[in-house]
């Protein structure tokens, strides 16, 4: 399936990347495509165990399948629902010396970085497993007017501070990581 062959051929670019290791975080990355009318989380492939890293180097510890991915997938689903364009997502690790070099790539792309202040998050959302994601792609939206193509949340109880990078598909995805390794 094209889906699937895309998304591989972009994780075994990835493997390539030996500095990708160093926006790997703790939660380890995903990275997600779906399907055009993608409603459910069956609707998306991801890798099966996310990238991890083994022997100094990104790897992926299982295939890609759809329904790989539950945290992600849910967060391109809600996405969609405020733009259609994005079929694809990656998350990866946040820090201040990260932000800086997005920034610049993102200025020299004409990419706008919007943050999810999770300090602001509803307590209902916060104690609920599966009830932030709305709240936050609904935050960015109020807070932009759109939701920018890369953005980022602030720690959170329990939560990882991390960062996002939505696509058409993979390869644009690809695109963007490699030109942030670029100045790590």
């Amino acid at each position: 399936m094209k889906i699937i062959k895309e998304l591989e051929k972009a994780v075994k670019e990835l493997k390539k990347e030996k500095r990708f290791i160093y926006l790997i975080p703790e939660v380890r990355t995903n990275f997600v495509y779906g399907k055009e009318n993608m409603k459910e989380i069956k609707d998306i492939a991801g890798v099966d165990g996310r990238i991890t890293v083994v022997n100094n180097k990104p790897y992926p510890a299982g295939k890609i399948k759809f329904g790989a991915s539950d945290h992600l997938a849910r967060l391109l689903i809600e996405v969609r629902k405020y733009n259609k364009k994005y079929f694809s997502a990656i998350n990866f690790k946040f820090d201040r010396k990260i932000l800086k070099i997005i920034k610049k790539v993102a200025k020299e792309r004409k990419i706008k970085i919007g943050m999810i202040d999770r300090k602001k998050e509803p307590e209902r959302f916060k104690l609920k497993d599966k009830k932030s994601m709305p709240w936050k792609i609904a935050y960015l939206y109020k807070r932009y007017k759109e939701i920018p193509q890369i953005f980022y949340e602030t720690a959170g109880l329990g939560k990882e501070p991390l960062f996002v990078i939505l696509g058409e598909n993979p390869r644009e995805i690809i695109s963007i990581i490699k030109e942030i390794l670029r100045y790590l």
